[in-house]
């Protein structure tokens, strides 16, 4: 059974620089959410309830939330920084219909990427290897823009992720 996971207590917000654009960054090492969810303090929630993630990681289409948005901020790019090789894959993108003027779509920005090699990928709307035409959301509503585990266990990742965007409304 898929779980959907996000940070504890994070919320919908950007910090601004003086131009209004943001480059919002954050370091997935699933080693130390599994060691940490151990010692009993993970930084993991699901459904705002703090939770410890299983031995084994991430399972197959598991959900992280990554970033948290508030309404109004567009999607101008981004990419992933593998530092320590997963398993296999990861998707990016929005998985619920309502909070993009898209909709859906949980591999919009990246598909079936390969984490299997140090690597730097870019939001191509594909698998990673080239800065190409990418749908640059809008969001309608706070939401959020996940990575979904493409494997049965992803427990050795550890990656550097990052968005560029605005505020538009």
């Amino acid at each position: 059974m898929a779980t959907t996971y996000h940070f504890y207590k994070q919320g919908y917000a950007i910090p601004y620089d003086a131009f209004g654009h943001v480059v919002l960054k954050k370091r997935l090492d699933v080693p130390a959410l599994i060691a940490s969810g151990a010692a009993g303090y993970s930084p993991l929630a699901v459904a705002g309830v703090r939770t410890a993630l299983a031995d084994t990681g991430f399972g197959i289409a598991d959900i992280l939330e990554l970033f948290r948005v508030p309404a109004g901020f567009q999607v101008l790019g981004g990419g992933v920084n593998v530092v320590t090789v997963g398993t296999d894959s990861i998707d990016m993108g929005v998985t619920s219909a309502t909070q993009t003027q898209q909709g859906a779509g949980a591999n919009r920005f990246l598909d079936d990427a390969p984490i299997t090699a140090t690597n730097v990928l870019m939001f191509d709307a594909a698998d990673g290897d080239a800065w190409t035409t990418l749908v640059q959301d809008v969001y309608i509503t706070n939401g959020t823009i996940d990575v979904l585990f493409n494997t049965s266990a992803e427990a050795a990742l550890i990656a550097d992720f990052w968005i560029l965007g605005c505020k538009v409304f």
